[in-house]
Parts: structure tokens; C-alpha cells; sequence
């Protein structure tokens, strides 16, 4: 008989709790037992991702080694440039230094006030010269110029940004020509076409 009553609370019991977990699902869908189970793909992944990403440019020939920051584009659709003169910046709508395609990476050139600024000797880089990525790993990736090229206001500047050889390379970008106060900008940009080693 006891054990005839201890099957019947069992069943009892299991169907309760049954229940309360059918209901918990239905009204709280985003319970804290689902960031557990996904919390190793969303905190792990992008730690080891960033990672990767770069931190510094470092061209011996023009003595630059420069802190890397990360930069999209301006509400008007051009690409964004670092706030001040002494730091570069990733154009990180592209790929990564490194990775297969054309990573970009901007500086200025010409600073107010005569201060001295990041890629002022840029256009002294010739065919040979290299420049090093590093990474957050404090791995280093080289590259090694191809040529440079001068685009105007008005010229199609697709190669800068794009590139399907299945080739890794890395295109440095700065001010260039006569500067326009109404416009606020340069009349030109300065390209330096680098591939990996």
C-alpha cells in the first residue's frame, strides 16, 4: 500500500514541476538559464576576435609608430579620420590588416598650427620600404609598398577600398593638394599600396 501511495505522489510531483516549467518557458521566454548556455559564443569569440585587431603602424623609414584607432564612416558617407594628429585609424568597415582584401588605414597630413602630424612624410615612402602591423596578441604582420598613387576630389577610388586577387594587402591614405576652407578639406589623397610579405 505504501508503495502504491509513493508512485501516486511521484506522479503527482513530477506533473507539478512539468507544468511550472511549461508555464516559466511560455512567460518567460529570456530566462537566466539562456545567457548561460550561449555566454561562451558571445563572450569568448568576440575576446578572441579582438584580439586580432590592430594596435599599432610602425614604418621605420618616416619613424612612425602609431597608435591604432578604429573608424567607420561620417554621417555624409566619407571615411572618418582620427581626431588628432598624432594616431591612425582603421577603416574597420574593411577587413582587418591581415586578412585577404584591402584593410585601410588613414592619417593626417598638414595639421593646424604647423603641429607636426602622423603621415606628414608619407609621400617619402617608395617601392620596398615596410610597415608592420601589430596586433593585440603583439603578433606583427609586414608589408611592403608597391607604389603610391594621388586620387583626386573627383576620381574613382574603388582600388583603394576593394580588391579581389585573393591578395592581403594593406593601403595607407592621407590628405593631399590645396586645402579648401569652405569644404574643410584637401583637394586630393595620397595612397601608399602595400601587399604582405
Amino acid at each position: 500500500m505504501q508503495r502504491k501511495i509513493s508512485f501516486i505522489w511521484f506522479i503527482i510531483v513530477s506533473s507539478i514541476v512539468g507544468i511550472l516549467f511549461s508555464i516559466s518557458i511560455i512567460l518567460f521566454p529570456f530566462s537566466p538559464i539562456i545567457p548561460l548556455i550561449i555566454a561562451p559564443a558571445t563572450i569568448v569569440v568576440p575576446q578572441q576576435i579582438i584580439a586580432t585587431l590592430p594596435v599599432r603602424l610602425q614604418i621605420p623609414k618616416i619613424h612612425i609608430d602609431a597608435f591604432v584607432e578604429y573608424l567607420g564612416l561620417t554621417p555624409s558617407g566619407a571615411m572618418d579620420v582620427p581626431a588628432g594628429p598624432d594616431d591612425v585609424a582603421w577603416f574597420d568597415l574593411g577587413p582587418r590588416p591581415g586578412s585577404t582584401g584591402a584593410a585601410v588605414i588613414a592619417g593626417h597630413e598638414g595639421w593646424k598650427d604647423n603641429t607636426p602630424a602622423v603621415f606628414d612624410n608619407l609621400y617619402k615612402l617608395k617601392k620596398g620600404d615596410t610597415v608592420t602591423i601589430e596586433d593585440g596578441t603583439g603578433s606583427t604582420t609586414v608589408f611592403v609598398v608597391q607604389k603610391t598613387q594621388i586620387f583626386g576630389e573627383a576620381d574613382n577610388s574603388a582600388t583603394v577600398f576593394d580588391s579581389s586577387d585573393g591578395g592581403i594587402h594593406l593601403n595607407l591614405i592621407t590628405c593631399e593638394g590645396i586645402w579648401n576652407p569652405a569644404t574643410k578639406s584637401y583637394s586630393g589623397r595620397l595612397v601608399v599600396f602595400t601587399d604582405k610579405i
